[in-house]
């Protein structure tokens, strides 16, 4: 496994908005969750205390800069599946997954490995769940970032109702300094439910072999395909490959 020095961190914390949450206020209360520890370990400590519907899969749309290829990986070197970007999936909460993103024009011959830990789920209006992904958002910026030996993390959360009209996620990414120590996950709970960690580094999969757990852990992953009016979401394909749970919604 290639692990080059990071020079630094780049923290953010994105914001995103649904019709309907059953969060608890978490501000004040000890976070137990940290973006420092290694990926897949917030995501299996939710799991195991929280009780899921293991049929549930939460969309996940994925947006690149312009145009490139995304795949999915859910513990296995060979992608589950693959498709233009923008590109939207569905997967297991409590799980870590790697995508491979490649064909970038602003980056010829680069690729880029990474990794979502998808710590909760959505609770949109029955029949819409897939107009209601978790978004993720890679940047120019956060590529370059990534390509020049950095470390980026973002955490996305649903946010406090309470607290949209002063905390607008409109109004962009709310960064963090790596500097100051502080948990990422603890502040973006203050100000919503964590839904996601998305770290994105210079890392590449060895040529003969690689770390264990860094294609993922085993989550399932299904198609998510938007209904009704055109959102600009790609679908995963070819269908065929990506594996579907015996119960969809």
């Amino acid at each position: 496994m290639k692990q080059p020095v990071f020079n630094g961190i780049l923290l953010f914390l994105v914001a995103l908005t649904c019709g309907r949450t059953l969060a608890q206020d978490l501000a004040g209360s000890f976070q137990p969750l940290n973006d420092r520890l290694p990926p897949g370990y917030n995501a299996e400590i939710l799991r195991r205390v929280r009780e899921r519907d293991p049929n549930w899969l939460q969309p996940v749309r994925v947006d690149l800069p312009t145009t490139g290829n995304v795949a999915v990986h859910n513990g296995e070197s060979a992608a589950t599946a693959t498709g233009p970007a923008p590109a939207q999936f569905a997967a297991s909460p409590g799980y870590l997954y790697r995508l491979h993103i490649s064909d970038l024009p602003e980056f010829p011959g680069v690729s880029f490995y990474p990794s979502v830990e998808l710590l909760d789920r959505l609770h949109p209006p029955t029949g819409l769940e897939h107009q209601f992904p978790v978004p993720i958002v890679l940047t120019e910026a956060d590529l370059q970032a990534a390509a020049e030996g950095l470390l980026v993390t973002r955490i996305i959360y649903l946010e406090n109702p309470r607290l949209a009209a002063s905390a607008d996620p409109l109004k962009g990414d709310l960064p963090l300094s790596g500097e100051q120590q502080r948990n990422a996950v603890a502040v973006a709970s203050e100000l919503g439910r964590p839904m996601a960690i998305i770290r994105l580094g210079s890392r590449q999969p060895a040529v003969e072999g690689t770390t264990a757990g860094f294609f993922g852990n085993g989550g399932q992953v299904g198609p998510s395909n938007p209904s009704g009016e055109a959102t600009g979401f790609a679908r995963m394909s070819p269908v065929g490959q990506i594996r579907r749970v015996a119960a969809e919604r």
